[in-house]
């Protein structure tokens, strides 16, 4: 999942870092770790992060960039384990569901790609980035409908017995 944030100048980053510093458990956190992220700076990212994760246990948005430290280390795997504890304890949270969608589909899992990018479309509708995720993988927001099971093939109709059949013309045998 690259990351597109802009590179910030050495007195930017240098007052993120005093601003995580004087007060790790502030949000500082979130743009700190975005900033390293941007510069690649993974080992930094992630240190930070966790300590917002530990300093913000109830904000899913703190789980949901920690998974993108290992999505953008290419730690796919890792970063869905993350995204499912998220998502076990908010369902509906769109961020979650919208990169869990993305990874899947990332490691070749279509199937649930597709499930969960359309359950993101669900609970966010206009949501420009989950719309903007199923164009680049070329989903339907609304699943298409399963086939109709088979039709069983219809018994062939065989000689009726009983009061309601027919009558049935006796045979005479041919005269020679």
């Amino acid at each position: 999942m690259p990351n597109t944030a802009k590179q910030l100048t050495p007195a930017e980053l240098s007052a993120l870092e005093h601003a995580f510093a004087a007060d790790p458990a502030s949000d500082a956190y979130r743009p700190l770790t975005e900033a390293y992220l941007a510069m690649g700076r993974y080992m930094e990212a992630m240190v930070v992060c966790k300590k917002g994760v530990k300093a913000h246990p109830d904000d899913p948005a703190a789980r949901v960039l920690l998974a993108r430290v290992y999505a953008d280390q290419g730690k796919d795997r890792k970063a869905l384990e993350e995204l499912q504890g998220v998502l076990a304890a908010f369902p509906t949270f769109a961020a979650a569901l919208r990169m869990a969608g993305g990874l899947h589909l990332r490691l070749g899992e279509r199937e649930a790609g597709e499930a969960t990018l359309r359950r993101a479309a669900e609970v966010a509708p206009d949501d420009p980035e989950v719309r903007q995720a199923l164009e680049k993988h070329g989903i339907s927001a609304v699943a298409r409908p399963a086939a109709p099971p088979a039709a069983p093939s219809a018994p062939r109709p065989g000689p009726r017995t009983g009061p309601d059949a027919p009558p049935v013309a006796p045979r005479v045998a041919p005269s020679a």
